[in-house]
This record gives structure tokens, C-alpha cells and sequence, in this order.
């Protein structure tokens, strides 16, 4: 008798052992594995690199999951040891699915991230979101308002085709550049060399950087600024050896208190911007209107060329 008792409590315990190991093996099959390819910015290349990551999701997940699944997964960031992908600090309040628009929306966080990092995150969320056969475009708002561009426009759906790899570096590259500026001095109403030592993007005309310089103003004393600190530059463009700057300042209005010659001010801009090879003249522009009244015998209708006798020769 207690051998059957036995017996009997040998197979319940074998019985049971298969039950929890069947119940087991349900457990781990009630989902699938399947394979996305997420997107990560990469500072060192200046792109995007993608990385293949399994997710497990639940039997039969809706589109909405996978895709929800998709960006938690991508928001944890690389897998892999990368130094040169940045932190994923997405800040995303709900994301749900638009037919075929993933629609996106951050909370009031992303708003203190700075510009760069905005543009490289939508782009990490759109490569990724559209490698999803269900999803061709994203849409992003904040705090649940449309997401604005440069010009104060609601910002449209945002496509693959739409994100520029070449635009994304937050920090271009950049190089030590010395530049020379001009500045005038009112004991002895001449222009005095100053050389600077910048930093500058490589992709960015030289031109731009003398001027913004310029409006910094002298960092040697005795020398006078030419430009107000609040001059807007609206725009610069160099073609044919003709420099052609489009200023908020009017050049040919006297300022009050302004104690410096016109000619100085002028050849101060003009003699800096012609120790750059590539520029031979400098034309003058207020607010996209071409300046030509000016009060000196050296110009030729607002066209303006080097001027040596201005600079004070040192031995």
C-alpha cells in the first residue's frame, strides 16, 4: 500500500513538473521577436548610424504597439558602445498613430533643449519611425501645440526624404582662423590693424565672421567701434571680387554723438573685408536698398575699393 502511495506521489510530482514546464513554454512563445532597425546620431561622423535591435512584443501587437515599442527601445539609446552618439532625451508626452503619420508630441521639456538637438532627435524619430512599413511621415507638437519652424509657421509632417544628413551636425567643423580688422583712432584720425584669432566654421564665408567681428568692436584701447552693437547684418554675398552687405545701420545718416568720420567707418569695413584675397569692392545695402549718397570723392557710385592712405603705416 505505501509503495502505491508512493508511486502515485511520484507521478503527481512528475505530472505537475510537466505542467509548469508546458505552462512555461506557453509563457515564453505568447509573444513574437521581431527585428527593427533604429537610427542614432552619431557627433563623431556627423550622421546617422543605425543599429538592428530584437523586441519582444505581445502576440498579435497592433500597429500602435509596435510602434510604441519602437521608440521606448530607441529612447534607451545604443546597444552598442558608441562615444559618439548623443543622449536621447526625447522628453515624449504620448505618441499615437494617425493612419499612416506617427504623431508625436513632446512636453514642455523639449523646449529647453537646445536647437541642435531638437533637429537631430526629430530626425532619429522620423528615420526610425519610417523604416515601419505602416508609417511614411511624422508629426511633432509640443505640450500639445503644432511645432513651429524659423519663421514662426507651423511646421509640416516631416517625410524621410524631407531630413538632410548633411544638415543635421549641431557642431560643424571648424578651424583657427586670423583674421584682420580695422579700427579707427580719434588722436590720430587713422585706422589701426587689429588681428584676431577665431574659431570658424569651415562652411561659413570668411566675410560673415569679419563683419560680426567688426560689430564687437576693438579689443585694443584707444580704438572706437564702427557699428553700433545692435547692427542686424540681413545678408552677405561675395561674387566676382564685389562684397555686397545689407546692413540695419544706415551709413550715409549721421548718428548723434557719432565723433568718427564717415570715411573712417567706411574704409574701417572696407579695408577689413579686403584683406580677404577673394574681395576686391564692397557695396554698401540698408535693409535691401543699395546706399550710393555718400559724402566721399573716393567711391564710384557706392562702390567702394581699398583705401591704404587711411591705415596708419607702422615701421
Amino acid at each position: 500500500m505505501k509503495k502505491c502511495i508512493r508511486l502515485l506521489q511520484v507521478s503527481l510530482l512528475i505530472l505537475c513538473a510537466l505542467f509548469l514546464s508546458g505552462c512555461e513554454f506557453d509563457w515564453k512563445q505568447s509573444g513574437n521577436t521581431e527585428k527593427f532597425k533604429l537610427y542614432f546620431y552619431d557627433e563623431h561622423q556627423s550622421t546617422l548610424v543605425v543599429e538592428e535591435r530584437d523586441l519582444e512584443l505581445p502576440e498579435n501587437a497592433s500597429k500602435e504597439k509596435r510602434m510604441l515599442a519602437v521608440i521606448e527601445a530607441l529612447s534607451k539609446g545604443q546597444q552598442v558602445n558608441n562615444q559618439g552618439t548623443r543622449p536621447i532625451l526625447f522628453n515624449i508626452d504620448y505618441a499615437i498613430l494617425k493612419e499612416n503619420t506617427a504623431s508625436i508630441n513632446f512636453t514642455d521639456a523639449y523646449n529647453t533643449l537646445d536647437v541642435p538637438t531638437q533637429i537631430t532627435h526629430r530626425a532619429m524619430l522620423v528615420y526610425t519611425l519610417t523604416e515601419l512599413d505602416f508609417i511614411d511621415k511624422v508629426e511633432f507638437y509640443a505640450n500639445d501645440m503644432p511645432l513651429m519652424n524659423s519663421n514662426g509657421d507651423k511646421m509640416d509632417v516631416v517625410e524621410r526624404k524631407d531630413i538632410l544628413i548633411n544638415a543635421l551636425n549641431p557642431k560643424p567643423p571648424t578651424s583657427s582662423q586670423i583674421i584682420t580688422l580695422y579700427f579707427p583712432n580719434l588722436t590720430d584720425q587713422l585706422l589701426h590693424k587689429e588681428q584676431r584669432e577665431i574659431r570658424v566654421n569651415n562652411n561659413t564665408p570668411l566675410e560673415n565672421y569679419v563683419i560680426a567681428e567688426l560689430i564687437k568692436g576693438p579689443n585694443i584701447e584707444g580704438l572706437l567701434g564702427i557699428l553700433p552693437a545692435d547692427t542686424k547684418v540681413n545678408d552677405i554675398k561675395t561674387q566676382d571680387g564685389v562684397c555686397q552687405i545689407d546692413l540695419s545701420y544706415d551709413l550715409q545718416v549721421p548718428q548723434v554723438g557719432n565723433l568718427i568720420r564717415e570715411d573712417l567707418i567706411i574704409y574701417a569695413m572696407v579695408n577689413s573685408l579686403t584683406e580677404i584675397s577673394k574681395i576686391q569692392k564692397v557695396i554698401f545695402l540698408k535693409d535691401g536698398k543699395k546706399q550710393t549718397e555718400f559724402n566721399l570723392s573716393s567711391q564710384s557710385g557706392g562702390v567702394f575699393e581699398r583705401n591704404e592712405e587711411l591705415i596708419l603705416q607702422t615701421p
